[in-house]
């Protein structure tokens, strides 16, 4: 068994400590009653927080991350005894699809459908990624929920709606349309990475890393000489975010060979 105080160690705040504890409280759970347990959803930074201060340490129970589809940013995290395996399916997720007649209504962005779904009594931890396409949104939510919202939610902002409850199981999301881009750097520090990335300059990267708009596997990175590998996630609040994919080699001028994965 673990002490928990070990991880309130680690916490700099008491937000940190508060998801923390309902982090173990779901672990403890999980090892008492030989059953399998989920937070709520958390968003990038928190996920990225208790990966990194409390699921690196636990080792009686298995453990796995999603929040509806491979590319969510908000999570759930689940938990399972050691003697168990757990997947995708179990996790108490729904998809919501919340369709609009086009003809008759303007264009809806996700803080009109956020703001809605928040303004019946929803809270956010509830509901994780809204991915929007023409005529309709998806929204994942917990279970628990589903139910409610599918009978609540008649509009976004002045938009009449209508919903159906879809299992994760049968779900098809489009791809995400991400974009190779290759380019050389002369390191891997952070600043020259996030300049070849969005063809600006070294300077600029530079005031985006120090304004704290910069994270790297969801946690701000404020030190413009922060050295990133293969696979990271990197995300510029007002630009967009990529994945590192791979180092190609080095070039006749010794600079790196990347390839970048661009989310568009």
């Amino acid at each position: 068994m673990y002490n928990r105080n070990d991880f309130f160690k680690k916490a700099s705040n008491s937000q940190e400590k508060l998801i923390i504890s309902k982090v173990l409280d779901k672990v403890d759970m999980c090892i008492k009653k030989h059953t399998m347990t989920f937070t709520d959803f958390l968003n990038p930074t928190e996920t990225a927080f208790v990966y990194n201060n409390v699921l690196k340490s636990i080792r009686d129970v298995n453990f796995l991350v999603f929040g509806g589809t491979e590319y969510c940013e908000r999570n759930i995290i689940g938990f399972s005894p050691e003697y168990i395996d757990i997947c995708k399916y179990d996790f108490p997720i729904k998809a919501l699809k919340i369709k609009r007649n086009v003809k008759f209504s303007s264009d809806l962005s996700h803080r009109d459908y956020l703001g809605s779904i928040l303004g019946i009594g929803i809270d956010r931890e509830k509901t994780g990624d809204i991915i929007i396409f023409d005529d309709y949104a998806i929204c994942f939510v917990l279970e628990g929920i589903a139910d409610y919202l599918g009978v609540n939610l008649v509009k976004i902002g002045r938009t009449a709606v209508k919903t159906d409850i879809v299992d994760i199981n049968g779900l098809e999301i489009p791809d995400i349309n991400i974009v190779e881009k290759r380019a050389t750097v002369s390191s891997m520090r952070i600043d020259a990475i996030v300049g070849a990335a969005f063809n600006i300059s070294r300077g600029k990267s530079q005031d985006f890393i120090r304004s704290e708009k910069v994270n790297v596997n969801w946690i701000p990175v404020n030190s413009v000489s922060y050295t990133v590998k293969e696979n990271d996630m990197i995300s510029v609040r007002g630009k967009g975010r990529f994945r590192i994919g791979y180092e190609t080699g080095k070039t006749k001028k010794d600079r790196i060979g990347v390839i970048f994965l661009m989310y568009v």
